[in-house]
């Protein structure tokens, strides 16, 4: 189903998206909790799931650079389009 190369790469940079909006409502929620209280404290009692956040937030910035690599290197790309668009312009 998503064996179409510009599919795979719409799906994620809207998945890189979704995590990007993620990231800015914490930090939203973090200042408003700030704002109202002066500080943020967090506080995990449990090493096998503080364990696992730090997984999974290393995870989540790994994809975030793999994401911005593919998109610095698809800016680089000539398109078929682009021909035709040249070729428009000179006429």
């Amino acid at each position: 189903m998503f064996s179409n190369r510009r599919t795979r790469f719409a799906l994620i940079v809207l998945a890189s998206q979704l995590l990007l909006i993620a990231l800015a409502f914490v930090m939203l929620i973090e200042m408003i909790l700030i704002a109202t209280n002066g500080l943020v404290q967090f506080v995990e009692a449990n090493p096998v799931i503080l364990a696992i956040e730090i997984i999974l937030t290393v995870l989540i910035t790994l994809f975030g650079i793999y994401v911005f690599v593919i998109q610095l290197k698809r800016l680089g790309e000539k398109r078929n389009s682009d021909e035709g668009n040249r070729r428009e312009k000179h006429q």
